[in-house]
């Protein structure tokens, strides 16, 4: 885990190389096929050379949810058992993650019916609308105000049970649970907060040269039904791309957008990682990161 531009992928891809190891991707966005400069993801044939599960396994069009998450990553678990292959599960999104750390008690799922009903509620009053009824409903939501997705789910949530999303959560997992001892945790977080800064320009600067704008208005070639609502859109980079398209912001803009956002990101991927417990941390920018990750998942495997 670790933030964006941390050099995940990097050392996953040497861990790959030596390890008994099947990398899984827990980036949101990569899941979307043919979303692929705006994500980072890797080249074709690099992903030939390091195969990823759940990269590119769905339209862009499509929605993709925590549920349906934790639906592959079982099946991928399930195809694991007994083949001496341990899963490494690669990314920054971070309720991905938690969702498989902290399980959730039996939230009750949605109906088409309630789900256009909200629909059709945040059509007619926006999202802050939204996100201020969630807060009336579920004080203790930590759901930011543009993350529609997740807020429509949490309004779902208390139209059908009556009961705050947040009640769900289980807040007392067991101590000696088998399932977290299960789990090796390494968090990447720089000590030098510049480097990550100056990695993140880089990224944004080279997604941009290599044609992350061409790339978005292909996608709305290739997919007539992609809508600036799609999920997948409202991604980093992508929004800010659709800003640029729609006449929203100046092309010389661009670049300073996508950098706020992407660091603000980086920022709450952090916050996140060191709130978390029985997490080793390293710092992405030591010369001898790779023999310490490694060296701890070996030992770890033992």
């Amino acid at each position: 885990m670790g933030p964006t531009a941390s050099g995940k992928t990097r050392i996953a891809t040497q861990l790959f190389q030596e390890l008994k190891l099947q990398l899984v991707n827990v980036d949101a966005t990569q899941i979307y096929s043919d979303c692929n400069i705006g994500s980072a993801k890797l080249p074709a044939d690099e992903l030939k050379k390091y195969p990823h599960e759940l990269i590119s396994i769905i339209s862009p069009c499509d929605n993709f949810s925590v549920d349906h998450f934790l639906n592959h990553y079982q099946q991928i678990l399930n195809q694991l058992n007994g083949t001496g292959i341990n899963p490494l599960l690669v990314g920054g999104t971070m309720m991905y993650f938690n969702a498989i750390l902290n399980p959730l008690d039996d939230i009750p799922r949605s109906t088409p019916d309630v789900r256009k009903h909200v629909e059709e509620l945040v059509n007619v009053n926006g999202l802050d609308w939204l996100a201020a009824k969630v807060m009336e409903v579920d004080p203790l939501s930590k759901i930011v105000n543009t993350d529609k997705q997740r807020l429509m789910r949490s309004y779902e949530v208390f139209l059908i049970s009556d009961q705050p999303l947040s009640s769900f959560y289980n807040k007392n997992p067991k101590e000696d649970s088998t399932h977290d001892k299960d789990i090796l945790k390494i968090a990447l977080v720089p000590n030098d907060r510049k480097k990550l800064h100056d990695a993140i320009s880089l990224r944004t600067k080279t997604m941009l040269e290599e044609g992350l704008v061409e790339e978005v208005e292909g996608l709305f070639v290739k997919y007539p039904e992609l809508s600036w609502n799609s999920n997948s859109m409202r991604s980093i980079g992508y929004r800010q791309v659709g800003m640029f398209l729609r006449g929203e912001i100046k092309q010389e803009e661009l670049f300073d957008k996508i950098l706020f956002a992407t660091r603000q990101l980086a920022k709450r991927q952090i916050t996140w990682l060191r709130s978390m417990q029985d997490i080793q941390i390293y710092d992405p920018f030591e010369i001898d990161i790779y023999q310490k990750i490694n060296d701890a998942i070996k030992q770890f495997i033992n």
